[in-house]
C-alpha cells in the first residue's frame, strides 16, 4: 500500500463510521408508529432489515475497503512492511480522533442530559416510595426512548473513538495484508 491508499483507507473508515451512526438517527421504525406501542412483530422485521443495510454499508466502508481505496488513490510508491503498519495505525488514530470529535460535537446535548438525571433521581425514588407509581420520568414513547437510547449510545461512541478506538485500531492492524506477529505494537 502507498501513503495515500492508507490515508484513503482512513478517509473510507471515518466515512463508514459516521454513515453508521448517521443512518441510525433516522430510523424508519421510530416514525411509522402512529400507536404509543408499536406492532412488535413489524418493528423486529424492520429494525432487522435496516440493521442488515447498515451492517452492510459499515462492512464494505470499515473494513472491506482496501480495494476502493486503491481504486481512489491509483498507483504509487510502495512502503515497507514496518512502514505500511506505522502509517496505518498512525493515520486511524488520527482519523477515528476526528469522527470522534465530529460526533461529540452532537452528543454535548445528551452528555449534559446524563450528568442532569443525578438530581432526578430523588424525584424518581419519591414517586415509587410515596406515590408507589412510575417515574414520570421514566414515562415515555417510543420514539423518545429509541432517541434517548441512540443518543447515549452516541456519546459512548464519541468518548471511545475520542480515546483513539485503540481495540478498532488492534483489529484492524491484525486484518490488514501485511500483519505479521510480533512486527507491530499497537
Amino acid at each position: 500500500m502507498t501513503k495515500t491508499q492508507i490515508i484513503a483507507k482512513t478517509i473510507l473508515t471515518v466515512l463508514g463510521i459516521y454513515a453508521v451512526v448517521t443512518l441510525y438517527q433516522f430510523y424508519p421504525g421510530q416514525y411509522v408508529c402512529s400507536r404509543e406501542e408499536p406492532h412488535i412483530l413489524r418493528e423486529i422485521l424492520s429494525l432487522s432489515v435496516f440493521t442488515v443495510f447498515v451492517v452492510l454499508v459499515a462492512y464494505f466502508m470499515s473494513f472491506k475497503n482496501n480495494w476502493l481505496a486503491s481504486k481512489i488513490t491509483g498507483p504509487g510508491e510502495q512502503l515497507t512492511q514496518q512502514t505500511q503498519m506505522v502509517w496505518l495505525i498512525k493515520s486511524l488514530r488520527i482519523g477515528l480522533v476526528f469522527a470522534g470529535l465530529m460526533l461529540l460535537g452532537r452528543s454535548l446535548p445528551t452528555i449534559m442530559k446524563i450528568s442532569k438525571t443525578f438530581f432526578l433521581i430523588g424525584s424518581a425514588f419519591d414517586d415509587i416510595a410515596i406515590y408507589k407509581s412510575i417515574p414520570k420520568v421514566l414515562i415515555l414513547s417510543y420514539p423518545e426512548w429509541f432517541r434517548h437510547i441512540y443518543n447515549f449510545l452516541k456519546a459512548i461512541l464519541a468518548l471511545y473513538l475520542i480515546c483513539g478506538a485503540p481495540h478498532f485500531i488492534r483489529w484492524q492492524v491484525k486484518h490488514s495484508p501485511h500483519y505479521e506477529l510480533g512486527k507491530v505494537q499497537t
